[in-house]
């Protein structure tokens, strides 16, 4: 009687660890086919920064490059199958990017992206509000140029602040524009050579290259490219303007974008 138990213990032990085998082998090709997957799929989307250049005016950025994270992203998976929501990626950043260059200024985003960005230098507040309602109307995002003191006596008339740029001739000015937009905004040198300044607070900083005080239209046709950044003086010749200016824009194949967008 004890030898049949130990015959039908043996017996079921020989399935269970066939089943076992079984199963681990099923897992284990389930889980190579995820990561087959992960590979194929990182081989036909990652790609690796491509570089700014340095200029006598200043930099432009790179493209900073992206890849999959495979490791990280099999352990989401594992267990559920390939699922392109769950796939992690890790940024390759360039040289020339914001963070490794705030003792530069910057002149244009990357060339690579048919990216450009608007900035209203805001004199005395009279036109710019019309000339961003033009631009929300059309579904696009313009960028503000301000001081100090312009800003704090229009902050109730902006929705905004992710997209405000500061001028200014000191350190008191960054440190008066900080109270209200922190660490989040670019300075530029429209007023002074403020670079040193927002240096040491770690905020980057834009050469103004492209700046268009009228004849808006027939200007912009002319400096039209991949990661421009066009700075319009905020007036009634602008604003008369700036909606077919907007459209041709458009019309060559361009995005116009926030600041923040172009210069990521």
């Amino acid at each position: 009687m004890k030898k049949y138990y130990k015959y039908i213990l043996v017996s079921m032990f020989v399935l269970f660890s066939f089943y076992y085998t079984d199963k681990i082998i099923t897992m284990s090709e389930h889980n190579n086919v995820i990561m087959d997957s992960i590979v194929e799929y990182a081989s036909n989307n990652d790609y690796k920064c491509r570089e700014g250049e340095i200029t006598s005016d200043g930099i432009v950025l790179g493209l900073s490059g992206l890849s999959v994270n495979k490791n990280k992203s099999y352990s989401n998976m594992k267990g559920i199958g390939f699922k392109k929501e769950l796939i992690e990626y890790k940024d390759e950043e360039c040289i020339l990017s914001k963070k490794n260059n705030l003792d530069k200024y910057i002149i244009r985003g990357n060339n690579y992206l048919n990216n450009i960005s608007i900035v209203i230098d805001v004199n005395d507040g009279k036109s710019f509000l019309k000339m961003m309602k033009i631009a929300d109307n059309k579904g696009y995002i313009l960028n503000l140029l301000f001081n100090y003191e312009m800003l704090n006596s229009n902050l109730d008339s902006i929705s905004n602040y992710s997209n405000i740029l500061f001028k200014g001739k000191n350190k008191e000015d960054v440190n008066n524009f900080m109270k209200i937009l922190h660490n989040e905004f670019y300075c530029t040198n429209k007023d002074e050579d403020i670079i040193e300044v927002c240096k040491n607070k770690k905020l980057n900083s834009i050469n103004i290259i492209n700046y268009i005080e009228k004849d808006l239209l027939i200007n912009t046709k002319k400096i039209l490219d991949k990661g421009i950044i066009i700075f319009i003086k905020e007036n009634e010749f602008n604003l008369s303007e700036l909606s077919a200016t907007l459209n041709y824009i458009k019309s060559r194949g361009y995005n116009i974008v926030s600041i923040n967008d172009l210069l990521l």
